[in-house]
Parts: structure tokens; C-alpha cells; sequence
């Protein structure tokens, strides 16, 4: 297809894909002759992939550059493409201050592999900032919440399809991981909020029964006069 005609079918400008393919983000056509180039599927699927990471990342440029770059890389594991995907899709950062010691501990206490990977950077990190303002997680907590989260780890990996390219891999993993980060964050929410609530309710009950407080009874001697 032309130009125009993957604009159209993308819905995005052909000033836009100029750009991008300027940008060195978007492969350039096949060239037919000196003056007409042609598109394929592959570019419908970057075309898709960068518009997620632009309209729901809000990612820049440069950093959308630097992802499809590895993308195109064959010497580049789909893992680590995965790993960088989820990254973004989650706001984590892998940070650079080294690994913090709770990690390879908590590795060990699960059983989980302890290699490297921007996973593991992005928990140090993430430790690190929780610390910074107050926020400690203990051996024993951190293992607890990584063994619920086992489970629900190896059904997602089972569900995961890599039989597409790799844009289309890694702009499924993006907004499946946006997604579950997004239910996960709400479930945690609301499992606070309804703690409090019954935590409330419950001192408001024992409060009551230690004042002698209950429904309102009918005085047997009637209204004052």
C-alpha cells in the first residue's frame, strides 16, 4: 500500500508517519521506483505499537526509539523486550544506585531464580524510594506477597502469546500489564478502604456496648411532662 493509504488505513497522518520514520521509529517503505515507496503489515503493527506508547504512555520519542531499536535487534531476547514492556506499562523504574540486599534474600525465601533482570532492578528501586519516606517492608512481608502473587504470575506467563511479531508481543504485553497494574492498584484500594470500614464499624459497635448505648427503647414510664 502507499503512504496515504496506510494513513488511512491507520488513521494517522501522513505528516505524522513522515515524521516518525524521520525519527527512525517507523521503518521506511520499500521503494518500487525513485519516486513511490510501499507498506506492509509490519508497518501497521508499529504504526500500533507507537501510537500506544504515545497516546496511552505518553512515552517520547527518544525512549519509544530506543525500545523499537532492541525490537528490530534479533539479537535481543523477546524476555527482555517483556521485561522493558512491563516497566513502562507499570511507571517502575530500574534504577542505577545498585541492588538493594532485601532482594536476592527475598529471592531465595520464595525459591524464585536469582537472576538478573530489569524486574529485579525495578523491586531495589522500588524498595529504596519506599524507604526514602518511611515505608519499610519486612522479610517476612515482602516473601508473603511475593508467594500470593506466584500464582497469578505463572497464569499470566501461560497466557501469553508469542507466536505475533514483536511489536504486536509488545503492545499486547503493554496494555495487558497497564491493565492488570490498573485492577491490581484498585483491588488494593478497596481492600483498604473496606478494612477501615469494618475496623470502624467494629469500634463503633464494642464503643456503644461498653457505654450501654443501643436502639432507642421506648421509655416504659411514657414522655415527661
Amino acid at each position: 500500500m502507499k503512504l496515504s493509504e496506510l494513513a488511512a488505513r491507520t488513521r494517522t497522518s501522513t505528516a505524522t508517519l513522515k515524521f516518525w520514520i524521520r525519527e527512525g521509529i517507523l521503518p521506511p517503505g520499500e521503494l518500487r521506483n525513485q519516486t513511490t515507496a510501499v507498506y506492509g503489515e509490519g508497518h501497521v503493527e508499529r504504526i500500533a505499537l507507537v501510537r500506544t506508547l504515545r497516546e496511552e504512555f505518553d512515552l517520547p520519542i527518544a525512549r519509544i526509539r530506543a525500545l523499537v531499536v532492541r525490537i528490530d535487534d534479533p539479537g535481543v531476547p523477546l524476555l527482555d523486550i517483556m521485561e522493558e514492556c512491563q516497566l513502562i506499562a507499570t511507571g517502575l523504574r530500574a534504577g542505577d544506585a545498585g541492588q538493594d540486599a532485601r532482594v536476592p534474600r527475598l529471592l531465595a525465601d520464595v525459591g524464585w531464580p536469582d537472576a538478573t533482570s530489569v524486574a529485579r532492578d525495578a523491586l531495589s528501586a522500588a524498595l529504596r524510594d519506599a524507604e526514602a519516606v518511611g515505608v519499610t517492608f519486612g522479610r517476612e512481608t515482602l516473601a508473603r506477597y511475593a508467594r500470593m502473587l506466584a500464582e497469578f504470575a505463572r497464569e499470566d506467563i501461560a497466557s501469553i502469546r508469542t507466536d505475533g511479531t514483536r511489536d504486536a508481543v509488545a503492545r499486547a504485553l503493554l496494555q495487558g500489564a497497564a491493565a492488570q497494574t490498573r485492577v491490581l492498584v484498585a483491588l488494593n484500594q478497596l481492600a483498604h478502604t473496606s478494612a477501615a470500614i469494618s475496623d470502624a464499624l467494629a469500634r463503633g459497635q464494642a464503643g456503644g456496648a461498653a457505654l450501654g448505648a443501643g436502639p432507642a427503647e421506648a421509655d416504659p414510664a411514657g414522655p415527661a411532662d
